[in-house]
């Protein structure tokens, strides 16, 4: 497990330089958009202070563009005191909010080469879901418990298979394989053919390694 945590950390490290560069930035162009809008592209609910709330893994997150700083409400309660979340965390839903433009998710799946410029990286997407296949490559039922306490659901596509959702907007489907005496495991992620209207091409390889992380933990 130490191995897997290894190569997902590095994964991590390699965009987070460039988020925390961009941070700040991300939270200036926030500020002079359309607040109401964005909100409405992505589902989210704009308070009076002009403080943004949507869901991020079946959690309840808030930005707030005064304070420049995305918080977690623990056990989604929006009363609780708030946690800041990590900058890195900050900065895909920051993305996500500059660059949804709330298309409809269509329910037709797509793999990561099918993607705008998703050839590009589509060669290192084998090994961002290795440490997936490594830990449930014969533990499907595990597998799918996981997907569900992240507030995902099983899909009908195959013995086990799960949709999760980082964004209300943004689901991502899982099919494990699982490894018999002909075959070894796999593990393909689909994504919806609306998630180009929400998230970049890159931006959504950095999701989607976050999002093994959050299923290996």
């Amino acid at each position: 497990m130490d191995d897997l945590k290894k190569i997902i950390n590095e994964n991590l490290n390699k965009n987070y330089e460039l988020f925390s560069k961009n941070y700040e930035k991300f939270f200036d162009s926030l500020a002079a958009s359309n607040l109401d809008e964005i909100c409405s592209n992505v589902d989210a609910e704009l308070n009076k202070d002009s403080e943004i709330m949507l869901d991020f893994f079946n959690n309840i997150v808030l930005l707030s563009i005064k304070e420049k700083k995305v918080f977690i409400l623990p056990q989604n309660n929006k009363k609780a005191s708030p946690k800041a979340l990590d900058i890195f965390a900050s900065s895909i839903i920051l993305h996500y909010l500059l660059n949804a433009d709330g298309a409809p998710v269509a329910g037709q799946w797509i793999l990561y080469r099918d993607l705008p410029g998703g050839l590009f990286y589509d060669a290192t997407i084998g090994g961002v879901l290795k440490p997936l296949v490594d830990k449930f490559k014969a533990s499907g039922n595990a597998f799918i418990e996981k997907i569900q306490s992240l507030g995902g659901a099983r899909a009908s596509f195959g013995q086990y298979a799960g949709i999760i959702y980082p964004f209300k907007k943004f689901p991502v489907l899982f099919i494990l394989e699982q490894k018999d005496e002909e075959f070894d495991a796999s593990i393909r992620a689909l994504f919806d053919i609306s998630a180009p209207h929400y998230i970049k091409t890159d931006i959504i390889k950095t999701l989607l390694v976050y999002t093994v992380k959050k299923l290996l933990t």
